[in-house]
């Protein structure tokens, strides 16, 4: 009669299966892909450990609220991280949807171009300050070549001048409004036209 396997041998063909988790993931899963690189990372420990916490962090920051990639390497770079770690755990978010520049312009755009009326030079000051690159920033404005700025500038001022002192003469509205329009990123010339309309003036004023 066969002895039974002892408990502490490995029973056979399955010897070779006991390997570190870390050297069953995918090579996907690590910054790089497959091959020297990926396999850098799979050996590298503390290396995939940083790009693992920096990750999170991305993943926890744009949950609160869409972020560029400027913005998140800024917030990276406070963590007094090194370079290779946040562009690996930034390579790892673009994979996943966390930071898309193109996607963050065009929502951008959308809602404060479309949605809630503010001018072109505006939107492209905004975007601008949150370091988006300017191909994206022209691409995104891009969405609203078709809108009628005097329109949705006059009807800006009509509901702006609702607001105003009934006591104020026309001019002093129209002066508002042009002040009004101009801050939300509108040119004078086309400030002055809504405001004249706006206000009920029939003509120009100094």
């Amino acid at each position: 009669m066969t002895d039974a396997p002892s408990r502490h041998e490995p029973a056979p063909g399955l010897a070779g299966r006991c390997r570190p988790r870390a050297a069953e993931a995918p090579a996907g899963k690590h910054p790089g892909g497959g091959g020297a690189a990926g396999e850098r990372v799979a050996e590298s420990g503390p290396f995939d450990k940083a790009v693992a916490e920096a990750l999170s962090f991305v993943l926890r920051s744009t949950a609160n609220r869409p972020q560029t990639e400027a913005e998140l390497i800024t917030k990276l770079e406070r963590q007094e991280l090194a370079g290779d770690v946040i562009d690996a755990a930034l390579a790892r978010a673009r994979q996943v949807g966390a930071v898309d520049d193109v996607a963050f312009a065009a929502a951008w755009v959308e809602d404060r171009g479309r949605q809630r009326g503010y001018g072109q030079a505006r939107l492209r000051r905004e975007l601008r300050r949150r370091e988006v690159p300017d191909g994206i920033v022209d691409a995104a404005l891009a969405r609203l070549d078709d809108r009628d700025d005097l329109a949705v500038a006059t009807d800006l001022a009509l509901r702006r001048a609702q607001q105003l002192p009934g006591s104020l003469q026309p001019e002093a509205v129209a002066r508002r409004l042009v002040g009004f329009l101009a801050r939300r990123g509108y040119s004078e010339g086309l400030a002055r036209r809504a405001a004249i309309t706006a206000s009920g003036l029939d003509r120009e004023w100094d």
